[in-house]
């Protein structure tokens, strides 16, 4: 009778034990941890997309979820020390239109159309603006990669041509760091860096149609800037972890993505739009009705004359200021559908522009590669991860992410910013580089706690919106193409 009540008793302390195991190591992976690493800082660099620009505007709200500052949580829940992630916040609902007094902030106007752009509410202002050192996060919206250790003045970046206000708010003139990202980046003295530039060097060519500026940085150019750039910060952080993004493909994205097929669903039977190619300005010297292997892509700045098709005027040229209408070209003729009133160049990215970018990204993340492999700095293929998003979707905490703008999930209403939940996606590549590359064992952000955009539709099926004319000039200001 005694042996029984010992067996019973070690049995039982053999399956408190048991349990007591459990509780202590998560089922999804190994504890948290930065196998003996130090990260008592870490810097982000980059432009608007490590800045948390979202739906064409900075805003705290959004700033909340920038893939940085969710990659700083996570570094805290496996034993880093970074403490609070510093970033130039800015008040909802954001910063101001190219006016100065309204927000630029695209938000949900109307459930009919959908109706999408800026709800003409007074523009908010900065914040933690006295923090008397550089900030965390040196994403600064519009920057390229030449801006890295440049130190032109952050006032004179504000003027024309630049006309780029956000250098000063990330930068703010310090006298004793100079206005580089890299001397502001350094200072810091960072155990952990992710670098995430030259997105802007071929996204400014591609978002206007290819016509400002009519050319991606250069692949020459970009190689000396981009080796410079690593080379420079590896030397100034010989000890410190650097992980670098490559380029993502502009096609993969809603804004490339999104009127086209509304307008080919438009066209009537045996009507094909004609469009003007790569630095035409008059007659139309393109057609399609969108069922060739390769048809041009419609940009989301488009979406303001999408309703005009097929209508009499000239509603693009008098909004963009044109003295005269170019020669050849007759607003009495159906807009978008006779060649003499085309669908103008600077909405479409035709073949050849297509090919322009995507060979010049090829290159860029070939730059990029190399660079890292001679810097001993890990890479983020966000270039293949969004590939296979567009082609594939994603699967992330019981959700699925796509391509599609709005209802995809994954960017924000200006197409090209991830949401708060993208940014997560985001976020995870990252960190899934930094355990594989650095033995570390980072949680991944749980994307489904993050907010979602706006129901229903995320959840419905292809979105085509209706945006006002003139809500893109802020965007436009970020790729230099206003």
């Amino acid at each position: 009778m005694k042996l029984t009540k010992y067996g019973i008793v070690a049995l039982a302390l053999a399956i408190a034990v048991l349990y007591g195991g459990c509780k202590n190591t998560a089922p999804s992976g190994p504890v948290a941890g930065l196998g003996g690493a130090t990260v008592g800082k870490y810097v982000a660099v980059g432009n608007s997309l490590t800045a948390g620009y979202q739906s064409n505007g900075l805003f705290a709200s959004a700033q909340a979820y920038s893939y940085p500052n969710l990659i700083a949580q996570q570094i805290t829940q496996a034993g880093g020390t970074v403490g609070t992630f510093q970033q130039p916040l800015y008040s909802d609902p954001g910063t101001p239109d190219a006016g100065g007094i309204n927000a630029s902030r695209y938000e949900l106007i109307s459930w009919v159309g959908p109706v999408i752009g800026p709800r003409g509410s007074p523009a908010g202002s900065p914040i933690n603006t006295t923090l008397p050192r550089p900030y965390d996060n040196l994403g600064v919206p519009g920057a390229v990669i030449f801006d890295f250790l440049d130190s032109t003045s952050v006032a004179l970046k504000a003027l024309a041509p630049r006309s780029n206000p956000l250098f000063a708010l990330v930068l703010r003139n310090q006298a004793a760091l100079g206005n580089s990202i890299f001397r502001q980046a350094v200072a810091l003295k960072p155990d952990l860096v992710t670098f995430w530039l030259g997105n802007n060097d071929v996204l400014g060519f591609a978002t206007s149609g290819g016509v400002s500026p009519n050319a991606p940085t250069s692949t020459p150019i970009f190689t000396a800037l981009y080796t410079q750039a690593i080379g420079t910060l590896r030397a100034a952080l010989p000890n410190a972890k650097i992980v670098v993004a490559n380029i993502p493909d502009v096609r993969a994205i809603p804004f490339f993505n999104t009127l086209g097929p509304q307008i080919a669903a438009e066209l009537p039977a045996g009507v094909v739009l004609q469009y003007q190619k790569h630095g035409t300005t008059g007659v139309a010297d393109g057609t399609t009705n969108f069922t060739e292997s390769n048809p041009p892509l419609i940009t989301l700045t488009g979406a303001p004359y999408a309703p005009l098709l097929g209508h009499p005027g000239g509603k693009w040229y008098r909004d963009h200021s044109y003295p005269a209408l170019p020669p050849g070209i007759d607003t009495t003729k159906p807009f978008g559908l006779h060649p003499q009133n085309p669908w103008p160049d600077a909405l479409v990215l035709d073949a050849t522009e297509q090919a322009t970018a995507g060979a010049s990204v090829q290159a860029f993340n070939a730059v990029i590669a190399g660079v890292a492999a001679t810097n001993h700095a890990a890479v983020v293929d966000i270039n293949g991860f969004f590939n296979n998003l567009k082609a594939n979707g994603y699967r992330s905490a019981g959700l699925v992410f796509t391509a599609d703008y709005v209802s995809g999930g994954t960017f924000s209403f200006d197409g090209v910013h991830p949401s708060d939940q993208g940014s997560g996606v985001v976020a995870n590549q990252f960190i899934a580089v930094m355990n594989s590359s650095f033995g570390w064992s980072i949680p991944l952000v749980d994307v489904s706690a993050l907010p979602a955009l706006t129901v229903p539709l995320s959840k419905g099926s292809k979105v085509y919106p209706v945006i006002p004319e003139g809500s893109f000039s802020n965007l436009e200001m970020l790729w230099g193409t206003r």
